[in-house]
C-alpha cells in the first residue's frame, strides 16, 4: 500500500516499525524517514496508517497517541472495528483494502475495493478522496458490515485456497499434476462471478448422489481432517439445496 500511495503522488513522510530493518527497507523504497521508536513519530503527522497485526492495533495506537493526538488514525484491518482506536484518538477510522496480499505478486489496485469508515463525516470524506487519488473505488462500510464482509472473504478466499491445497496434495499422491484442475477452477470462478454461486452449485452432494459421496469418503479415510471436511461441506451443500427447494 505504501508503494502505491507513493506511485500515486502522495507523500509518505515517515515509516515506523518496532524493528529497525523493515522500517529502514520500506522507508528507502518510499523516500521517507524511518524510526524504530514510537516516540520519534513526526509531531506534525496528519494521517496515521496503522498496517499492523490485528492484535497490535490498540497497542500501537496507545504508543503513538501521546505524540500526535490531533492526527487521523486509521487501521487497515477487516476484522477489527474502527472503535478500537477510539480510546486513543478523537479522529479515527478504517482504510481497508479488500484483497489478499503476497510478496510474490503485485496487486491490480484499480480492481481492489477499498472499505472506508471514520468517526466524522469530514474524515470519511478525506479517506474517500485519498481512495480517489489512488484510483480505487471507496466503499463506505461500517464496523458491523465489515465484520460480515471479512467472514465472507475468509470463505471466498482462505477456505477456497485451502481446498485447492487439499486437491493438489490428493493429486500428487497419485502422481497427477494440479494443472489438470485449472480449467475446472477457471470455469467455476467464471460462473460464480457471472451468476449466483448458489444457482451454479454442482456435484454429488447437490445431486443427492449419496453413493458417490460415500465412495469419496472411503478414499479419504487415511486423511481424517479431509474426511471430516468433505463430510461437513457435503452436508452443508445438501442442506442448502433443501432450503432452496431443489
Amino acid at each position: 500500500m505504501g508503494k502505491h500511495l507513493k506511485d500515486s503522488g502522495l507523500s509518505i513522510v515517515q515509516v515506523l516499525n518496532r524493528t529497525a530493518q523493515p522500517a529502514r527497507e520500506l522507508a528507502a523504497a518510499l523516500d521517507a524517514d524511518w524510526s524504530d521508536r514510537w516516540s520519534d513519530v513526526r509531531p506534525d503527522a496528519d494521517w496515521l496508517l496503522l498496517a499492523v497485526r490485528d492484535d497490535a492495533i490498540g497497542e500501537v495506537a496507545a504508543a503513538l497517541a501521546p505524540y500526535v493526538p490531533q492526527a487521523l488514525a486509521t487501521h487497515t484491518s477487516g476484522a477489527t472495528p474502527g472503535t478500537v482506536l477510539a480510546p486513543h484518538f478523537q479522529r479515527f477510522g478504517v482504510f481497508y483494502p479488500l484483497q489478499s496480499f503476497s510478496r510474490e505478486r503485485a496487486p491490480d489496485w484499480s480492481a481492489i475495493p477499498l472499505c472506508v469508515d471514520a468517526a466524522t463525516p469530514a474524515d470519511l470524506l478525506f479517506l474517500q478522496e485519498m481512495a480517489d487519488k489512488l484510483g480505487i473505488r471507496a466503499w463506505p462500510v461500517n464496523d458491523e458490515q465489515r465484520a460480515a464482509l471479512h467472514v465472507a472473504a475468509v470463505f471466498a478466499n482462505n477456505f477456497v485456497n485451502h481446498c485447492y491445497t487439499i486437491a493438489e496434495q490428493l493429486l500428487a499422491e497419485k502422481g497427477l499434476p494440479f494443472e489438470l484442475l485449472h480449467p475446472l477452477m477457471r470455469e467455476t470462478l467464471a460462473k460464480a462471478l457471472a451468476y449466483s454461486p448458489a444457482q451454479m452449485q454442482t456435484g454429488p452432494a447437490r445431486r443427492g448422489d449419496q453413493a458417490t459421496v460415500e465412495r469419496h469418503l472411503a478414499l479419504l479415510t487415511q486423511h481424517a481432517d479431509w474426511h471430516a471436511l468433505y463430510a461437513a461441506l457435503s452436508e452443508s451443500i445438501r442442506n442448502a439445496g433443501l432450503l432452496g427447494g431443489k
